[in-house]
């Protein structure tokens, strides 16, 4: 076998093994001749001229990427290297990458083109994949976060490009984690994925339905008068309540709430119009869930979005800088003597500065970052016991954790290795989460003493909380709310009132503790009334440092 026979065999038994089929397209005589199991690729008998393969081409779409590659190729001698989809003679689809060179006369007129087809259907259904992964949501189908914000950009653009409407509206399942407690993940599942398919099938062709995360989704309607926006979320509210969700636990009713926000009459940013229709949802919830509520912005109800938005900014920035820092205060008992130190949060500002809880935290729980604040503050405060053996802390927690099964499951993984660290750690919740939803809040409770950790419930007084209440609620610690304190001079009420609630903490059996004591004349009254542990400027202002490693030295308030 000479030399060039044996090359071409070799060439053709490679080609044979890797299912390429090679081709020679004669441009003047417009016939394709073929090397390799063309049968196999086409589905039967190869085509035989350039019209026949393009023909062949599945749509309009590859053949014009097809015709451009081979353009460029020819006039600007660039890779001749493309992907279409054929279409075999059974009317089945297949992909094939394509590339070739072409070959030139002496005068550098084309005359052919050599070229190579591989089958890729594997690879494409890949990249289909991946796609898929990148913008729509997998448990549900629906289009993600990413691509909802688009589509509501898109809609902002045209409604001030046109000077027209569009509407947002932000869409939360009711109590999903109830249902996740008592019936299981199959089952909040099962309701996430129905409601999902009950709010697509509602909304108009050219409306987006997303999935924001968890139990909240986001409707983009485009075009939408202001004076259509409650109907459409009528027509939301009664889908999903229409009829029982089929469950692996059975049959489950589910609700939903809707906030909405008019898009585009300003300048609204995508962010900005997001954050307005959540807060729109969560006074849905308020107001008792299914049902709608709009927002209704006024310029300095505006102009202080903007200005939390800033603030959220910088909190991601301190979230991914480690910018978020505890400032401890010592919680004393009768004697003076340090019972555990609280966590109050602070962030680094400018200059060297350090922001109050108070400068920042109103715009976390604003845009609803309370809960990626607590997952990073759960974890500062475990790194703190683990490292100090001596000491307790206390952690406050948002109203939006105590819903939160993922904080649960991170405490749960947090203490795998060092249960006794549990004993060390003090979880607070304030009373407004309590009202809001007890059902939620003695579960989260729960949850957290069934770990090992005690539970106090902070601002003890502030939302005047009932018998019924506390009786439900299995917490550790009542903190009594520091307005009754620092009233306590003034007000004869405010002494009858924290002893009333140092009497109903008693007899639950619950240890009292009184925030914002100032001077020793309000320390020594309420240790008279019972308060057996005391907090406030006068034990020891809030520090950076780590007082437990130090004396904490008494003092006045300034």
């Amino acid at each position: 076998m000479s030399g060039h026979a044996e090359d071409q065999s070799i060439m053709a038994a490679a080609v044979a093994a890797a299912g390429d089929v090679g081709y020679c397209w004669d441009f003047a005589a417009d016939t394709i001749t073929w090397a390799g199991d063309a049968r196999r690729l086409f589905g039967g008998d190869p085509v035989g001229s350039g019209e026949e393969l393009r023909r062949r081409i599945q749509d309009d779409d590859g053949r014009a990427r097809r015709r451009r590659a081979l353009s460029r190729h020819i006039d600007q001698d660039t890779p001749f290297d493309v992907d279409y989809q054929l279409r075999l003679a059974d009317g089945a689809r297949r992909w094939v990458h394509d590339r070739g060179r072409v070959e030139r006369a002496a005068d550098g007129t084309p005359m052919r083109l050599y070229g190579m087809l591989r089958t890729i259907d594997g690879r494409k259904a890949y990249e289909v994949e991946l796609e898929q992964q990148a913008h729509f949501d997998p448990m549900t189908g629906l289009v993600n976060l990413n691509r909802l914000r688009d589509s509501l950009h898109q809609a902002l653009v045209a409604a001030g490009r046109f000077e027209r409407s569009a509407v947002y509206l932000a869409v939360g399942i009711d109590k999903l984690g109830l249902v996740n407690d008592a019936l299981g993940h199959a089952a909040a599942d099962a309701v996430v994925v129905e409601v999902a398919r009950r709010l697509a099938a509602v909304v108009r062709p050219g409306d987006t339905v997303g999935r924001v995360g968890g139990d909240i989704f986001g409707v983009v309607l485009p075009h939408c008068p202001e004076e259509h926006m409650p109907a459409v979320a009528e027509k939301l509210l009664a889908a999903v309540r229409a009829e029982p969700i089929d469950s692996p636990a059975g049959p489950i009713h589910a609700t939903v709430s809707v906030g909405g926000i008019v898009a585009g009459r300003d300048d609204a940013s995508v962010e900005e119009s997001m954050t307005r229709a959540d807060t729109a949802l969560h006074e849905a919830k308020r107001q008792g869930r299914d049902c709608f509520w709009p927002h209704h912005a006024t310029s300095l109800q505006q102009s202080a979005l903007r200005a939390s938005l800033a603030t959220g900014q910088r909190v991601k920035a301190a979230l991914r800088s480690d910018g978020l820092r505890f400032a401890f205060q010592p919680v004393v008992d009768s004697s003076g003597g340090v019972d555990f130190f609280e966590c109050l949060l602070r962030m680094d500002g400018d200059g060297g500065s350090v922001l109050t809880a108070g400068e920042f935290v109103p715009a976390v729980e604003r845009l609803g970052m309370a809960r990626r604040v607590d997952h990073h503050t759960l974890g500062m405060a475990l790194r703190e016991l683990r490292a100090h053996d001596e000491v307790q802390l206390s952690l406050n927690v948002s109203a939006e954790t105590t819903g939160d099964r993922t904080w649960l499951a991170a405490l749960r993984g947090m203490l795998a290795d060092r249960p006794e660290v549990a004993s060390r750690l003090i979880v607070e919740i304030t009373e407004t989460a309590v009202i809001e939803d007890l059902d939620e809040a003695a579960r989260f409770v729960a949850a957290v003493r069934a770990m090992g950790c005690r539970v106090a419930l902070d601002d003890f007084g502030a939302g005047y909380i009932s018998y019924q209440h506390l009786r439900a609620l299995p917490v550790d610690i009542v903190k009594i709310d520091g307005a009754f304190v620092r009233d306590m001079h003034d007000s004869a009420e405010a002494l009858l009132f924290i002893r009333t609630l140092v009497g109903l903490a008693r007899g639950f059996g619950l240890t009292t503790v009184a925030e914002c004591v100032e001077d020793e004349t309000q320390a020594a009254a309420l240790r008279r009334e019972g308060v057996r542990l005391l907090q406030g400027w006068h034990f020891g202002r809030p520090s950076l440092e780590r007082p437990w490693l130090g004396a904490v030295e008494p003092r006045a308030a300034d």
